[in-house]
């Protein structure tokens, strides 16, 4: 996405803050198209969807105790029949802003992650790498939607603490002998989706991915609310003048 186009669609949430939505930690991202546009809601693995506009997903890690650092998330779920998704289109993610990190002292604020800490974000066999400088990226297929206009595919999310040397992660499950633990904080990043279908390629607004290590849900909430950095920090992350956005609504399941 160019600079431009993030600029622009700070501008327009800016005047339209109302309609900007936070998902709770329930939700798995819920491609839409509606009238050539293609937009993110939100579904559970039980069927409850959440209407579009969605732009943060809150997410946790620890959910699993003996492999609490690889969860299978986010996940890209639609149902059959509720998004008018073109069956064969072919559902691709691009990386929009390198890892940041907030350690939990208040008041919110975020920096790029430090040290050697890092994400592998993987799609299948696909692996883009999250580091507090690793910028933007293109990411790969998500899926083609299934004739009923339904997808759902799932992302691995490994957040490893730094590297054992300078070609392998550092170990991040508890047990291993060479385990180290990420520090405690909230793990974000910018990510959108595209939808390509009949020669044409549709993008969605930014969203963002806003995962819990140990910290409060209180303070995961805040975190949400204030996931796009200060303006003093934009320049370190790539976005030049993205405007600062805050998300007014959290849906609950």
């Amino acid at each position: 996405m160019s600079f431009n186009r993030l600029a622009a669609f700070a501008a327009s949430s800016v005047l339209a803050l109302g309609t900007i939505a936070v998902a709770d930690d329930h939700f798995d991202i819920a491609p839409y198209f509606q009238n050539g546009t293609l937009l993110m809601g939100g579904l559970t693995h039980g069927g409850v969807a959440e209407a579009p506009p969605i732009q943060v997903y809150g997410l946790e890690f620890g959910e699993d105790p003996n492999d609490p650092f690889n969860p299978a998330d986010p996940g890209v779920n639609q149902a059959a029949g509720i998004g008018n998704l073109p069956a064969g289109a072919a559902v691709k993610y691009n990386i929009l802003s390198s890892l940041l990190f907030w350690d939990g002292v208040d008041p919110v604020h975020y920096i790029p992650v430090p040290g050697d800490t890092h994400i592998n974000l993987y799609m299948g066999t696909a692996k883009r790498t999250l580091t507090g400088n690793s910028g933007p990226q293109t990411g790969s297929l998500i899926q083609s939607v299934v004739g009923d206009g339904s997808m759902h595919k799932h992302f691995v999310t490994a957040l490893h603490a730094d590297y054992d040397d300078l070609l392998s992660d550092s170990a991040n499950v508890p047990g291993d002998p060479y385990f180290t633990a990420p520090l405690e904080g909230i793990y974000a990043f910018s990510m959108e989706l595209t939808l390509t279908n009949g020669g044409n390629t549709y993008v969605a607004d930014p969203l963002w991915v806003v995962y819990n290590n140990g910290l409060s849900e209180e303070q995961h909430a805040a975190a949400m609310n204030a996931v796009v950095p200060e303006p003093s920090s934009l320049a370190l992350l790539g976005f030049g003048g993205l405007a600062l956005l805050r998300r007014q609504r959290r849906s609950v399941v």
